[in-house]
């Protein structure tokens, strides 16, 4: 006789990005991004030389908890810091992880603050909502050379995941970005990235992973005529990646992303990594 034994989901099947921790499990995430460019481009959409190389080393930690008997309420707290190198065109990009050097360097906390994640309709499965609110914690964090925004922060991302067979996903995001000014000489803007994943999964363990997102800017825009509020500027980013279950409560993440397209924003690439420990 045979016997079937089902195989228990790994954290890297069951946890995706739209799905939310039962009561009483706890989740801790890291997440660098090495983002670095020496040009932009104008409103045109041509490059335009920076003369240097501007390299930002973004890190955010997250520590989320499950609440709720239902499964439906995450609440957890954010941290996030950024060190920034302005250096010689032809440097190494990596230099930003010895915190010093360059023609300037600053290494800041910039945001600490609460978040909740939820699943607001129970009878759509795979769709969540998560919301964070960051308050500003260094000063002067634009000034003399731009660090992170120096503004408070209102981020809210609507996660909805679709298994579309066995071995394939698709994984959809929409945001909210909100940049609340802090000072009188700044204004307010936000951002309303959309983001598009197909992740493929060779085994329980393993999955690949592409991406492309499109993040337009509206703001408050001056002219010589008047003032209006529109689109400022916007990137587009393809990428893509693999995530692993190294052990059974803790992954790992790679990837990379490429800003291939934008008007009065960066064109740079962006080098990314992960960790996830649930328990």
């Amino acid at each position: 006789m045979n016997v079937v034994v089902a195989q228990e989901e790994s954290n890297l099947e069951k946890y995706t990005p739209s799905v939310l921790l039962e009561k009483g499990k706890w989740e801790i995430n890291s997440f660098y991004n090495l983002y670095t460019q020496t040009k932009v481009r104008d409103r045109e959409g041509d490059e335009v030389s920076l003369g240097q190389r501007q390299t930002f080393l973004n890190a955010m930690y997250q520590f989320t908890y499950g609440v709720g008997q239902s499964g439906r309420v995450n609440i957890g707290f954010d941290v996030w810091a950024t060190s920034a190198l302005y250096d010689d065109e032809d440097s190494n990009p990596l230099k930003v992880l010895l915190f010093s050097g360059g023609d300037f360097n600053r290494t800041a906390v910039t945001g600490i603050g609460p978040r909740i994640r939820y699943v607001p309709f129970k009878s759509i499965n795979g769709f969540s909502v998560q919301s964070t609110f960051l308050f500003p914690v260094a000063e002067d964090l634009e000034t003399p050379f731009f660090t992170a925004h120096d503004r408070y922060t209102w981020f809210t991302q609507f996660f909805y995941d679709l298994k579309l067979n066995s071995s394939w996903r698709l994984f959809l995001e929409a945001d909210f970005l909100y940049r609340i000014k802090r000072n009188d000489n700044q204004v307010n803007f936000f951002r309303t990235p959309l983001s598009g994943f197909i992740s493929y999964f060779p085994s329980s363990r393993t999955t690949i992973f592409l991406n492309v997102q499109y993040a337009p800017r509206f703001e408050r825009i001056s002219n010589e005529q008047d003032e209006t509020f529109g689109l400022n500027n916007w990137f587009t980013q393809i990428g893509g990646g693999i995530k692993y279950q190294l052990k059974p409560k803790l992954g790992i993440e790679l990837s990379y992303g490429n800003f291939v397209g934008s008007r009065q924003d960066g064109a740079g690439y962006a080098l990314n990594l992960g960790f996830r420990y649930i328990r």
